[in-house]
């Protein structure tokens, strides 16, 4: 499941009781980070929570900033400070959640992201992080339940969908699946990436001729796609038509595709070609 990237919030902490040097700090750090000197922000962040260690937005942003470093154990740190000072402090916790996610730490994050919602039972990403993690706990019950309430709250998070999707797909409920994509497509019906996927559920359905029909859509859509042109040429062969499958994964090989697909494709031709 491909991880959703979401970016933790840098608070611009401009005021709101902070000591005058917590200011200066905080003022100096976001100047860096609009020049992209993320270093140098970090030592500012780093002088604004010595100025003043009470303040939870002064925390949490440098937590931000080292989240946005990539040292995600330094960052829980700063996130639960934040959240010990501010315990309500609803964007706190989710970038607790966040980071606890980086650090291989799900229970923990779910719980974060539980308080998340306690706080605010409308806050659909943090719905949606939850979810992955109940994935990669073996909680595909979980996950679906939380992907849904996601979609209640924000049915415009396309990430969702496919990530749904993907979770009936993995307990076999294909009909489910298709219609979490159908819902999709009635929202963005030109996304080729979720057209793509509702002709592979369709194949898994073993409903051929849907997948057939699904794939040349998605790859008029976008014809550089060349997954999607694979599994056209799947669809094609399993539905018996083995000089047309050729001809497809022949050209999947013209678009130059990346080596595991490409071995794939190759594998599949030399059985063809065989038959």
């Amino acid at each position: 499941m491909r991880a959703i990237v979401v970016a933790l919030v840098v608070i611009l902490a401009m005021g709101m009781g902070c000591g005058k040097n917590a200011e200066f700090y905080s003022k100096r750090a976001n100047e860096y980070l609009k020049h992209g000197d993320l270093e140098s922000a970090i030592a500012e962040f780093e002088k604004a929570v010595e100025a003043e260690p009470d303040n939870f937005e002064m925390q949490n942003s440098l937590g931000a900033a080292l989240s946005m470093r990539g040292d995600f154990a330094r960052a829980v740190e700063y996130f639960r400070r934040a959240v010990v000072l501010k315990d309500d402090f609803l964007e706190g916790h989710y970038n607790l959640g966040r980071a606890l996610t980086e650090t291989g730490d799900a229970e923990g994050a779910i719980g974060a992201f539980r308080r998340v919602v306690q706080l605010d039972s409308t806050y659909a990403l943090a719905y949606f992080s939850a979810g992955g993690l109940y994935i990669k706990l073996g909680m595909p019950d979980k996950a679906i339940e939380a992907y849904r309430l996601a979609l209640h709250y924000d049915p415009s998070l396309k990430q969702v969908y496919l990530n749904l999707a993907a979770t009936y797909v993995g307990i076999k409920d294909y009909d489910s699946a298709l219609e979490v994509l159908t819902a999709a497509r009635a929202r963005s019906p030109k996304n080729s990436e979720v057209v793509a996927m509702a002709g592979r559920v369709a194949i898994l359905k073993k409903d051929l001729a849907q997948a057939v029909s699904l794939l040349k859509e998605a790859n008029n859509l976008d014809p550089q796609n060349s997954y999607a042109r694979n599994d056209l040429a799947t669809a094609t062969m399993l539905s018996g038509n083995k000089a047309e499958a050729i001809k497809l994964w022949e050209q999947v090989l013209a678009m130059n595709p990346d080596a595991q697909l490409a071995s794939a494709v190759r594998q599949n031709l030399e059985k063809a070609r065989s038959q």
